[in-house]
């Protein structure tokens, strides 16, 4: 397999941090850098931000489950409980929709 040499500059303080980071994955710099660059580019990284909100849209989606498999609950509470859900939803598009615009 032909392979191409690929030259970047980063912070010393980056150096160090994928450096630590691709020992403790137990592979050189080269190889870590190489998966990380794949993952990327497919797609397979997702940021704090975007994992916190993967986690409160299955909260949500939780909570109306939740709702359905109780139909004798009172309209007050389920009516909150959709409320809820609305709001939390709308934020998560909302700080999308932010970074798109």
């Amino acid at each position: 397999m032909q392979s191409d040499l690929i030259k970047f500059r980063v912070a010393s303080g980056d150096k160090q941090l994928i450096a630590n980071a691709a020992t403790k994955a137990g592979t050189t710099v080269s190889e870590f850098l190489r998966r990380s660059g794949r993952a990327a580019a497919s797609g397979r990284i997702a940021s704090r931000s975007v994992l916190s909100d993967l986690v409160l849209i299955r909260t949500a989606a939780n909570r109306l489950a939740t709702l359905v498999d109780a139909p004798d609950a009172d309209p007050a509470v389920i009516a909150a409980s959709v409320k809820a859900t609305a709001e939390d939803l709308r934020a998560i598009a909302a700080r999308h929709l932010a970074n798109i615009r």
